[in-house]
């Protein structure tokens, strides 16, 4: 019995011995399985090219240009004195990217997968560079305006939670206050300038094409002027950047053989996108200058032929017609400047209404009618004049632009406008429209009507010839006086008629009797007598209903405006009307 028992034990042990042993080979077994996969997929990614561009529209098409033409200049830029082929740009670009991959430790995946990527660097080739490189390496640009305290660019930081923040070199000041006063987990790379490389442009090899990145990514936010409510982080991918330039391209006929002088910031989607981007998709070139100033615009113009488009706001409008009539007019220059300024090919207007006044002034001196256009940061370009000045009406931005749908609504009903001349909001749909506000779900969905039109928040009316005339933006372009409804704009665009009046906003002030008041504050005209209530509303008279006639009148020294040329009317009201905000 002993015996038996003894052998019952020995068997138990025995087997599971055996059974222990067996799962310890399996399990080495499963390990080595596990580390050779591992290992596999780190040799993978070790044969990552990182130096090697998505097939995304803009790179593909960049290359194209620099097969057809090595020597092909992309970037003029003014600062730096130096050239840039698309050879170089595509290879810097390249350079970056993995530079920029390294940097957020994401060498081994090669993809940034939508990190949002921060930068401060100037208008020139080195921003272009930046811009195209976070995109490259799978990012999502968040540019920063180089004109901002450091309060309105930690609101930036802070809101696009971004993974890396880029400062350029020259903006070393500001790297150290925003270092001090960022997240304690901010991370910052610093940027060095980048030169013309010392060899001949073919033989910079060009990057090769990696993997197709889908074209509905998250590409770029930009944040909204905030002169209606606090900025928003407006969200488009690559589809809506690449719909919005070509749409440009094929309207406004943008060719290789085109040179634009670029002298807008490189923060709002007038910058990047109508001037940038649209110019570098159609293969031409871009002059880069670190801002605007008018004595360097119009001497650059009396190299005739030398450019051939300009794009601006109407503030940078008004300063030119001004700085030829103080110095160019009655010189020996002013034959030059005429002929220089005529050669150019096509000169556009937009980001605000471009007063009747300016437009003229500058068509008596250039022989353009400037073309006007509509859009804004979450549209891009909705609306355009077309390329024949003679069908361009005073005061219009034009008709719809390829592939873009307009409607008009009226905001009480929401029926839709079909007949013209009547007032409605405009209401946008197509691929040029954003994809959403930053972090803003509740305000995205909002933003949009249930069958997917985008709310402009913008005044139209349209005439029969379909081409629309913005009113001004509902929120504080249209006064609402007596039981009318008077469009600022057109106010302002009459007020700027008279020869002493300069500059001039109108907005809306509260009032008991009229619900709301026109008033009107002005910048004078150098030179021309005091302006008198009495006296503006005795001339308005004989221009526009009484009722639209503001009947209070401040005269400034300065009219405050951002980086665009807009006026934040709420702030205006608040300045001089501060007892009426309660």
């Amino acid at each position: 019995m002993a015996v038996y028992t003894f052998n019952i034990i020995l068997y138990g042990l025995l087997t599971t011995a055996v059974l222990c042993l067996i799962h310890v080979v399996s399990l080495s077994t499963t390990t080595a399985l596990r580390r050779s996969r591992w290992w596999w997929w780190w040799w993978q990614r070790q044969s990552l090219d990182l130096h090697s561009l998505p097939t995304l529209p803009l790179f593909l098409t960049a290359s194209e240009h620099a097969l057809r033409d090595a020597d092909k200049i992309a970037i003029i830029d003014k600062t730096k004195g130096q050239c840039f082929t698309y050879r170089q740009l595509l290879a810097d670009v390249a350079a970056l990217k993995s530079q920029l991959l390294h940097e957020l430790h994401r060498a081994l995946t090669g993809d940034l997968e939508e990190r949002r990527v921060a930068f401060l660097v100037p208008n020139g080739y080195d921003y272009v560079v930046t811009q195209w490189a976070i995109w490259a390496a799978g990012g999502v640009c968040v540019p920063l305006c180089t004109t901002h305290p450091v309060k309105e660019l930690l609101y930036t930081i802070g809101d696009s939670e971004p993974s890396l923040i880029v400062i350029h070199s020259v903006f070393e000041k500001v790297l150290l206050s925003l270092r001090q006063q960022a997240h304690k987990n901010a991370r910052f790379m610093s940027l060095a300038p980048l030169e013309v490389r010392n060899q001949l442009a073919p033989s910079i090899p060009l990057p090769s094409f990696s993997d197709i990145m889908p074209v509905d990514r998250r590409a770029l936010i930009i944040y909204t002027s905030g002169t209606t409510s606090r900025p928003k982080g407006c969200v488009t991918t690559h589809q809506n950047i690449t719909f919005q330039a070509e749409c440009l391209i094929k309207a406004w006929q943008l060719t290789a053989s085109d040179l634009l002088i670029h002298v807008l910031p490189l923060h709002h989607v007038h910058g990047i996108v109508n001037a940038l981007t649209a110019t570098l998709l159609s293969g031409g070139t871009v002059e880069m200058y670190p801002k605007f100033d008018a004595k360097t615009t119009w001497e650059r113009w009396q190299d005739k032929g030398a450019s051939t488009t300009f794009m601006a706001v109407p503030t940078i409008y008004s300063r030119l017609v001004d700085y030829f009539n103080l110095d160019i007019r009655g010189t020996e220059r002013e034959p030059a400047a005429r002929a220089g300024a005529n050669a150019l090919r096509l000169l556009i207007s937009g980001s605000a209404a471009l007063p009747t006044p300016t437009r003229n002034r500058f068509a008596q001196i250039t022989g353009h009618i400037l073309l006007e256009r509509y859009g804004m940061t979450e549209i891009g370009m909705g609306i355009s004049c077309g390329l024949d000045p003679n069908k361009r009406p005073d005061g219009s931005v034009g008709w719809p632009l390829p592939g873009v749908e307009v409607r008009l609504v009226d905001q009480e009903s929401g029926r839709v406008i079909d007949s013209a001349d009547e007032d409605g909001m405009i209401e946008i749909k197509g691929q040029n429209v954003f994809f959403e506000y930053w972090k803003q779900p509740a305000e995205t969905a909002k933003a949009f009507t249930r069958d997917g039109w985008f709310k402009t928040g913008d005044i139209a009316r349209r005439d029969r010839t379909g081409a629309y005339f913005i009113q001004g933006r509902e929120s504080v372009d249209v006064i609402k006086s007596g039981g009318y409804k008077v469009s600022a704009l057109e106010v302002e665009r009459t007020m700027l008629t008279l020869e002493s009046i300069q500059e001039a906003v109108v907005v809306g002030v509260r009032d008991e009797e009229w619900g709301q008041r026109v008033a009107a504050v002005v910048t004078q005209r150098p030179g021309t007598p005091p302006l008198e209530l009495n006296q503006v509303r005795s001339y308005l008279k004989s221009e526009i209903a009484t009722y639209k006639i503001p009947t209070i009148l401040i005269t400034v020294d300065l009219i405050d405006r951002n980086a665009m040329g807009k006026v934040d009317k709420k702030a205006l009201v608040k300045k001089y009307w501060p007892e009426l905000m309660n």
